[in-house]
């Protein structure tokens, strides 16, 4: 009797604990494939812009902090090791972390945010948006630009100057504003992404700091990333912010 009351038991929590294992599987390989899709080098940091921020959000958003920490973390870590090996134990942790932050953000804000806390949020995001920008205002930076990667025979190189980056920053950064001053899913959904946005911005700058500092990486210039990243981070959120909003009305009966 003590066998079967132990099987009875055991059985449920062998199939959750399968569902977690393929829902984490498959959170990590959709990181790592859209991470690798598109990118564009950056020659003064060795590092490069990506999509993966979008798919690191959507399982946050859906699956949980866990979820997002590992499939972040895991999955961007593996892009890297591919081609920017250097940079693969910080993704591993700058990644994870954005992946958890913006998970559980949004599940403590869903159960009980208020309006005044996404009003400063907002405002904050904006402030530290315009400090960025004047930190970098005299900044350009050259760009090599890969469909595919690193299957892909496809490359650009060229010049993408502050104004475009600044452009692009301010024009994604209103639109999430706007949206996180709304109330109800889309708001919880941007501002936690958003923050942990902020997170790998200022997690890829202290990494490279330490490159450079430990002499892994001489010559390298930190800050002329800090624009993309954030570029990166306010593209993943208007990406993903309506993709989960879709997925959860289709899931609702």
């Amino acid at each position: 009797m003590a066998g079967s009351g132990y099987n009875a038991v055991s059985a449920p929590t062998a199939k959750t604990g399968a569902r977690t294992a393929v829902s984490f599987g498959l959170g990590t390989a959709f990181v790592a494939v859209l991470t690798m899709a598109f990118r564009l080098d950056i020659p003064a940091t060795k590092g490069y812009f990506n999509l993966g921020d979008a798919a690191i959000f959507i399982c946050a958003l859906l699956m949980g902090p866990a979820a997002g920490a590992f499939a972040g973390g895991v999955g961007s870590a593996i892009a890297d090791v591919v081609g920017y090996p250097v940079f693969a134990p910080g993704t591993l942790a700058v990644k994870g972390i954005e992946g958890f932050l913006a998970g559980a953000l949004y599940e403590r804000m869903r159960k009980g945010g208020s309006r005044k806390t996404s009003v400063a949020i907002a405002g904050i995001l904006l402030a530290l948006g315009a400090a960025i920008s004047l930190a970098v205002s005299a900044l350009g930076s050259e760009m090599a630009i890969a469909l595919g990667y690193p299957f892909a025979q496809f490359s650009i190189v060229g010049v993408v100057g502050l104004e475009l980056w600044a452009i692009l920053v301010t024009v994604f950064g209103l639109a999430l504003a706007y949206v996180a001053l709304r109330k109800g899913e889309p708001s919880s959904a941007t501002i936690a992404c958003a923050v942990a946005g902020l997170e790998m911005v200022a997690g890829y700058f202290a990494y490279e700091h330490l490159l450079l500092a430990l002499g892994i990486l001489p010559g390298i210039v930190p800050i002329a990333e800090v624009f993309p990243n954030l570029a990166q981070a306010l593209i993943g959120t208007a990406v993903a912010v309506p993709s989960v909003g879709q997925v959860l009305k289709a899931r609702k009966p």
